[in-house]
């Protein structure tokens, strides 16, 4: 008996000292990756969320200027009660939607949706745009899709500056290929801004002019576009950066009172109106009272400006109305 008593001691004692190891060292997280073969799954959404979104991030990779590129993403209603999808929706207006279930979603429940993005026609940048799902209950749960515009004709400069007047003024760009292959240039948007012949040789690199005066006479387009004949470059945007002329006008003093101040400015603006009815006023043209100050803001080209200078010049003056030109700096 006192053998027996001594190895069942013995025994609870290395069982005892076994369960103090373990609670001083608890198991620690395998850092090992998955077997071979193993199905990986997707990261858990994030705090407070209940929908998955299958890319986490969808990455269109390299895509190119004017081509549309289409992927499917995977939503999966991750909680534990059914949610009902009243809307998605792209963050711009270069993301398309294919069909999505506007219904209840159960638990667990997935479904599939095309997002189809027009990349634009400026090449070398970064795509990162906001894919949204609202839900009936007013959240709104967001995954991102991301890419690349690859550059395959390169333009140098890559934004043209229109500053001030524009008459006869002329605006020199290249088109570089970048993998060398000839090209042809076969047009551009507006017709007319940009000297083409067509049956000229093709090549890897063209020197082209562009005609501001020209593109001012079209409307003042915010880009324009070159067309080529490769496949994969049929069209180059080339964004133009142009600053309105600006001109400040003063109208009668607030002492009239409201009702009186705005009703003289009124009259005085309509006289305004009558007298360059006739004058020929470009794209930009445009007027903009604050009532308040009664500073009258008119933007557009230089020639826009001296037709209201030659309105204004032309008012009583009794009226008052007189151009307000901010001090010289320095």
């Amino acid at each position: 008996m006192d053998s027996t008593a001594r190895r069942l001691g013995s025994l609870l004692g290395s069982l005892l000292a076994l369960a103090i190891a373990a609670l001083a060292f608890p198991a620690q997280a395998t850092t090992n990756p998955p077997a071979e073969g193993a199905v990986a799954t997707s990261p858990a959404p994030a705090e407070g969320a209940v929908l998955r979104f299958d890319p986490p991030t969808l990455d269109l990779g390299e895509m190119l200027a004017g081509q549309r590129k289409t992927a499917v993403l995977t939503v999966t209603n991750v909680g534990n009660t059914p949610v009902t999808i009243a809307s998605m929706k792209g963050g711009c207006g270069c993301t398309t939607l294919g069909a999505y279930p506007e219904d209840v979603l159960a638990a667990g429940a997935s479904f599939r949706v095309d997002v189809t993005v027009d990349p634009g026609m400026r090449t070398g940048i970064s795509l990162r745009k906001p894919v949204h799902v609202v839900l009936a209950d007013g959240r709104v749960e967001t995954m991102y899709f991301v890419g690349t515009v690859k550059t395959v004709i390169a333009v140098t400069p890559d934004q043209i500056e229109a500053v001030g007047s524009v008459a006869g003024t002329r605006a020199s760009v290249a088109l570089v290929s970048m993998d060398g292959a000839a090209f042809r240039v076969t047009g551009s948007a507006p017709s007319g801004v940009v000297s083409i012949t067509t049956a000229e040789a093709a090549s890897s690199r063209f020197e082209l002019e562009i005609d501001l005066e020209a593109w001012e006479s079209a409307g003042r387009p915010a880009t324009i576009g070159i067309f080529t004949d490769r496949p994969d470059a049929r069209e180059l945007a080339i964004p133009v950066k142009f600053a309105d002329a600006v001109a400040m006008f003063r109208l009668p003093p607030a002492e009239l009172g409201r009702k009186g101040r705005e009703s003289l400015q009124d009259s005085l603006l309509h006289e305004i109106d009558v007298r360059i009815a006739e004058a020929t006023r470009s794209s930009q043209f445009r007027m903009r009272l604050h009532r308040e100050s009664g500073m009258l803001f008119v933007h557009g080209t230089a020639g826009d400006l001296d037709v209201v200078r030659a309105a204004v010049k032309g008012l009583p003056p009794s009226s008052g109305v007189r151009e307000s030109v901010p001090p010289p700096k320095g």
